[in-house]
């Protein structure tokens, strides 16, 4: 009989050359400390010593488990472990093959192991040299010997596994500063553990970085950015079982959530049998969520110090969902350069609406018991490209087009500017096209149609910008933005008119016929002008000297019948003044939609989330001293510290279906006047501000 007689070096060909690299190895190790059930691991990287530690607290190693397990090539007893757990389990061991311990090859040529046990009286020390293991040696495996010794235990309860790797390849030559590490561990480490808190249970990554001179810096990895995810401008979440999606999703815009909706349901297309899971092809139930940022909207996002900031955390985590399976991440799924679902293709686009890798961030949370089919290659750097992968990347696939049908469903309509842009260059184009027509005197086909095209839209922006006018007007009767529109489209219209008559002088009868249709088209645009010129009329009304006490009153007595709309809290408004009269000048109409839109809110507010000193009666309180400051105050909820500037920005609003004009247009209005408006940080009872400042004094009469 006759047997394979392996060389020692075939360990080489399973550690040191088949993981790519440091940073894969180091995840293998990270991971057998998680299998150990340790709560964290602790890596010491000592450029002055030239070596690594890597300790942990778990359930450690005895005599037997070294000899028979750890030192066994290929074991398969964690594999076995899998195949006892509960399918619905989520503490599932990450090891299966047998072959991690082989990565500390990959980072030093020696090794000592002392491990121990609760059970244990002493401890185990392990001592390898790999270079007996390496490429080039001559010795054949069993020829290789391997120290194994006890020593004293000093904590009989104790039970952990200390790693020493010493004569290291990485980490120690000059190019690892603490600047490197520090690279390392943001771009790397940190997606060790999963930033979205999908792990089976709690574990901590503790670093430990000694540089060459001794200097010692402790970095904890793991924390999730939660507060910049929670913050996405567009995020779907949910969880996929056999032929079916379930899911939910959020918009947000400025801010806030503008759409939210849960409990979707939506059957997969597909062509294979997703619900045999004794044969490959098999998927297996999933979770998800992912979080796309728009990058040229970062203003958005609150509680960072800066935009610098919030791209560079954008930076380590975006470039593709990433793939978690246990709790622990698949490379390279996610990493920048990757982009396994070809996002970077704009795969997933919708007239303007596009999702790429830059944008896009989250996690796809596999259970290996649950996708027995989507397994490792054996170099740890992605998944096996079989049929259950091709049916697994459809999947996802799908995901990010139901993603990108909810996100053109909520983009923003053309914006004022644009609208004004598009009609600043169809007046352009028309004026460029008459010069053209008086130059050669007459008129051609293709020019008159072009010039019918661009009136078309000019007069398509002008409807846009009358409409938004009129919910502006029915708020407040202000009409600023028609106003600056319609000043520079007028202009456009007499430049032509201009045109247009020189023209007529100078071409034949049948040429003339076309120009005068052309003037009726534009009259008909400059009437449409007018009437946004006359709707925005109320910014241009005189000023009149106004008893501001009288008025006040006058505007409590008329709220009082809208107090009784709000039917959960009664509402009281009163006027606290030491004074009869105080004149000012100003336009009454205009002071009084100002004050109007303050205790509307006052009254929405108290009625949706209740008083901050839990009474059961609303109270809004005016108070004018006679310096011509107005105080205007609630015991409402109040507005949060971080909405204070926001909440006089148009369309900012938290309020269900609330256009968020009101504060607005109420701070355009003091603008007008010369007068100012804010909200006093003052806090309430809930460490919200709810205090207004009016300062009438500039405008006394």
């Amino acid at each position: 009989m006759v047997k394979f007689r392996p060389m020692a070096r075939i360990i080489s060909h399973l550690g040191e050359r088949l993981i790519s690299s440091s940073k894969v190895a180091l995840l293998e190790l990270i991971k057998n400390s998680y299998d150990a059930k340790s709560s964290f691991v602790e890596i010491t990287i000592d450029q002055k010593n030239n070596q690594m530690i890597i300790y942990d607290e778990g359930h450690g190693m005895n005599k037997n488990t070294l000899e028979n397990y750890w030192l066994v090539v290929g074991t398969s007893h964690r594999l076995n472990d899998k195949s006892d757990l509960n399918p619905e389990s989520d503490e599932v061991p990450l090891g299966e093959k047998g072959l991690g311990r082989f990565a500390t090859m990959k980072l030093g040529n020696f090794l000592k192991v002392e491990t121990t046990t609760e059970t244990e009286n002493r401890v185990w020390n392990l001592e390898i040299d790999w270079e007996k293991y390496g490429y080039r040696s001559n010795y054949y495996l069993d020829e290789v010997e391997n120290k194994l010794y006890s020593t004293q235990k000093n904590d009989v309860s104790a039970s952990y596994t200390k790693i020493t790797i010493s004569s290291l390849k990485d980490f120690v030559n000059d190019q690892w500063t603490e600047a490197d590490i520090d690279n390392f561990v943001g771009e790397t480490a940190f997606k060790f553990i999963n930033p979205f808190k999908e792990l089976p249970r709690g574990f901590v990554i503790k670093l430990i970085f000694i540089d060459k001179y001794g200097k010692k810096t402790p970095k904890v990895v793991g924390n999730a950015e939660a507060k910049l995810l929670e913050q996405a401008h567009h995020e779907i979440y949910g969880e996929y079982t056999p032929g079916e999606l379930k899911y939910g999703y959020y918009i947000r815009r400025d801010g806030k959530i503008i759409e939210e909706v849960h409990n979707q349901k939506h059957l997969i297309d597909s062509n294979f049998d997703s619900n045999d899971n004794s044969s490959e092809g098999y998927v297996g139930a999933f979770k998800f969520h992912f979080f796309v940022f728009n990058r040229s909207r970062l203003g958005e996002i609150n509680e960072f110090e800066s935009i610098h900031r919030i791209r560079e955390l954008l930076n380590r985590y975006t470039g593709g969902p990433m793939i978690f399976r246990d709790g622990f991440r698949i490379y390279p799924y996610g990493d920048p350069g990757d982009d396994w679902l070809q996002l970077n293709k704009e795969k997933f686009r919708m007239g303007k609406v596009k999702i790429v890798g830059e944008q896009t961030t989250g996690y796809i949370s596999l259970n290996s018991i649950r996708s027995p089919f989507l397994v490792d290659q054996t170099n740890r750097e992605g998944l096996v490209k079989n049929k259950s992968y091709d049916n697994f990347h459809d999947v996802i696939k799908d995901i990010f087009n139901i993603l990108v049908n909810i996100v053109v469903r909520n983009e923003p309509k053309e914006t004022s500017t644009q609208i004004t842009s598009t009609a600043r260059k169809s007046a352009d184009n028309i004026e460029k096209t008459v010069l053209n027509i008086k130059k050669n005197g007459n008129i051609t086909e293709i020019q008159y149609k072009q010039i019918i095209k661009e009136s078309k839209l000019i007069k398509k922006g002008i409807l846009e910008i009358k409409k938004r006018e009129k919910a502006l007007v029915e708020t407040s009767a202000v009409g600023m933005t028609s106003m600056q529109i319609a000043h520079e489209i007028h202009n456009f219209i007499n430049k032509l008119y201009s045109n247009l008559d020189e023209l007529k002088k100078e071409i034949d009868d049948q040429s003339k016929t076309k120009v005068l249709m052309l003037e009726m088209n534009l009259k008909s645009l400059r009437t449409l002008i007018s009437q946004i010129d006359e709707q925005a009329a109320t910014l241009r009304r005189a000023k009149s000297n106004t008893n501001l006490v009288s008025q006040l009153k006058d505007i409590i007595n008329t709220m009082q019948p809208v107090t009784h709309s709000y039917e959960k809290y009664p509402i009281t408004i009163s006027l606290s003044t030491e004074i009869n009269e105080m004149m000012v000048k100003v336009n009454k109409g205009l002071i009084i939609q100002l004050l109007d839109n303050l205790m509307i809110n006052s009254m929405y507010w108290i009625n949706s989330l209740g008083t901050s000193d839990n009474s059961d009666e609303g109270k809004i309180v005016l108070n004018l001293d006679s310096n011509g400051i107005l105080t205007i105050y609630d015991n409402g909820p109040g507005i949060a510290p971080i909405d204070s500037k926001a909440i006089f920005e148009p369309f900012f609003s938290r309020k269900k279906g609330g256009r968020g004009l009101g504060l607005f247009i109420s701070k355009e209005i003091s603008a007008f006047h010369g007068i100012t408006l804010e909200l006093l940080p003052i806090e309430n009872q809930r460490k919200r501000y709810y205090c207004y400042r009016i300062d009438f004094s500039k405008v006394r009469s």
